[in-house]
């Protein structure tokens, strides 16, 4: 199991190193712009309700939503915690002779602050995916250029080095069950919503109106 893990690490490590010969100020700029707002997952919770309060995309807001508080329980408070798997900007110096190679062959490049929370799996990547798979399986015309850009949001926390690979490629996993799962609840509660929201907006304005 522990040469398992290994591989993942060297993988992992590999990647870094890459990302490092190709880091220039430009790229840094827009891959710290990116990975900034993605920040809580502020733009997909806008993204939700935008669609939410569109009459023609209002399932794949409530889809969008719904996959957002399900990566949220699922990711954040459960998984993060389970797996409790260090930063690799932390990982050397948590055991420096396990972790020796980090130690000589990675440098944290500085780039944005040191996130606090555990590292696997990736909460950008997963609120990025969950929200671009929810659009998808409802709009693929919408839902292709949010996924493009699910896709570069994860790359930009490979890309800043708080996050491993790995954790990217996990929270894509994880992002897209999320958003599958969503896609079943909002085929029951879409009806509800649909109908209250209708109201909603006829009372308005009816009292704009008047």
């Amino acid at each position: 199991m522990n040469s398992f893990f290994d591989l993942l690490l060297n993988f992992d490590l590999n990647v870094f190193q890459w990302i490092q010969n190709i880091q220039n100020p430009v790229l840094n700029w827009i891959m710290v712009a990116i990975t900034t707002i993605g920040n809580a997952g502020i733009i997909f919770i806008i993204l939700g309700f935008v669609l939410l309060f569109t009459k023609k995309h209002r399932k794949e807001g409530l889809t969008v939503l719904i996959a957002l508080i399900i990566m949220l329980l699922f990711n954040d408070l459960f998984l993060k915690e389970f797996f409790a798997r260090i930063r690799p900007f932390d990982l050397y110096e948590s055991n420096p002779e396990k972790y020796a190679l980090w130690g000589t062959e990675y440098t944290y490049p500085d780039l944005v602050y040191k996130p606090s929370s555990y590292s696997f799996p990736s909460g950008h990547t997963a609120s990025a995916f969950a929200a671009a798979v929810a659009v998808l399986l409802n709009n693929r015309k919408t839902g292709i250029p949010v996924i493009i850009f699910a896709f570069i949001m994860g790359f930009s926390r490979i890309y800043v080095q708080v996050h491993y690979p790995t954790d990217v490629i996990g929270g894509i996993v994880i992002g897209a069950i999320c958003a599958i799962i969503a896609t079943v609840i909002a085929k029951y509660l879409f009806p509800i919503i649909d109908n209250a929201l209708d109201k909603l907006f006829s009372k308005i304005k009816m009292k704009k109106n008047q």
